[in-house]
């Protein structure tokens, strides 16, 4: 599979129902919550990436700046039929060089254990305990750009 090259968007851009579709099917429908009962008012401010198959979104990555020059990884989601395939290392590297040029310096986000080794593999560093959100076991994890 050759990839497809990756979008950036914002929420007012019509793809953005997809993309919360996707993210309700692969990150929170498995743990029985809703994403639509959640504040997605601060998602205005965030860069959106995105891997589309056609017309379909079968990939996300949200970037959230949350200082000078650091910004907050978080959402990915891959549909099932398509991970193992490169799209969530490729969302991430574009999410860096994006960063990049844009004078950010570090990226934080909330891994769940099952992908810690994914992020780690990707150069970044656990930091703190392991805590719950949604529910489950999260690492706080940091890379330097």
């Amino acid at each position: 599979m050759s990839l497809a090259p990756i979008e950036i968007i914002r929420s007012q851009h019509p793809d953005y129902l997809k993309v919360l579709s996707l993210r309700q099917a692969v990150l929170r429908a498995p743990l029985g919550l809703n994403l639509y009962d959640e504040d997605l008012s601060r998602e205005i401010d965030e860069h959106i990436f995105i891997y589309k198959d056609g017309t379909d979104i079968v990939g996300c990555l949200l970037l959230a700046p949350n200082d000078v020059q650091k910004g907050k990884l978080r959402q990915m989601a891959i549909a099932p039929a398509y991970q193992g395939k490169g799209i969530g290392a490729a969302l991430l590297a574009f999410a860096e060089t994006f960063a990049r040029q844009k004078n950010y310096t570090m990226f934080t986000l909330h891994a769940r254990n099952p992908v810690r080794a994914f992020y780690e593999k990707s150069g970044y560093e656990p930091q703190g305990d392991i805590f719950e959100e949604v529910g489950i076991p999260h690492i706080k994890m940091i890379k330097y750009l």
